[in-house]
């Protein structure tokens, strides 16, 4: 694991320290409508205790704190969690966030302290035997975990991710639902959405310089596309790029 944290660390500080290290389809940042249905699906925070993973440079946690929660937040990246706390200090929520630098897999809170547990493409990135049951110690009986993660059933999106090992680290490995069901038997519910479908063309379109505005047109209406496809067909969900996870303890 020492071996791990620190080659995860290290791709993320380089990562958030040189900011043109993304794909290119990040301009129309299509993940952002999985974070919004996430927040819709997390609701009111208020009086609740919230831990979220990965933070990151602290955008997720400033929108989570809007919502009205006690923000505990953790990045492996030493880079993020400097960035995250002068994000959050320019935007005057500092005292409704708190900033670590931790790892998952040996999270350093109390046992069932947190109402909610959130987390954006960071579940691919751990140890997940390990990861698991640290995350079902820290949530309280009753509480909700959220976190949306990048499927690993596609063979074009593996195909992609083949040639463009320089986005992700060696470690990482996207879910497959059937095989990390084993991880949440524990909880008392495990429910999952998919998103990206058809969808995924205009992440492609991206790549051949139309106007953004019509690339974010098609990212659209091709979503709304997939709810249809997905509400009736559920199975096709296994070719899909993301997945909402929703666990209970």
């Amino acid at each position: 694991m020492k071996d791990r944290y620190a080659a995860e660390e290290h791709f993320h500080d380089s990562k958030y320290d040189n900011q043109t290290a993304y794909p290119y389809h990040y301009r129309i940042n299509p993940t952002y409508v999985i974070f919004r249905e996430m927040k819709e699906m997390v609701g009111d925070l208020r009086e609740k205790k919230v831990i979220e993973y990965g933070c990151g440079e602290g955008w997720t946690t400033a929108e989570l704190a809007a919502l009205g929660g006690e923000i505990h937040a953790f990045d492996i990246s030493s880079v993020a969690v400097s960035h995250a706390q002068t994000f959050l200090e320019k935007r005057h929520l500092k005292d409704k966030c708190l900033i670590s630098k931790m790892a998952a897999e040996n999270l350093l809170y109390p046992d069932e302290h947190f109402d909610v547990a959130f987390g954006f493409a960071i579940l691919h990135h751990l140890d997940l035997g390990k990861a698991m049951p640290e995350l079902y110690r820290v949530m309280k009986a009753g509480a909700s975990a959220y976190f949306a993660e990048p499927l690993g059933t596609n063979p074009v999106i593996n195909l992609y991710r083949k040639f463009t090992p320089q986005y992700r680290t060696e470690d990482e490995s996207p879910l497959v639902l059937e095989r990390f069901s084993k991880y949440c038997e524990q909880f008392e519910s495990f429910e999952h959405s998919e998103y990206y479908l058809t969808a995924l063309f205009s992440v492609g379109l991206s790549y051949f310089r139309l106007p953004e505005s019509a690339v974010k047109y098609f990212n659209r209406v091709l979503l709304n596309i997939d709810r249809k496809i997905l509400t009736r067909y559920p199975g096709l969900g296994r070719y899909a790029w993301y997945t909402i996870i929703k666990l209970v303890k």
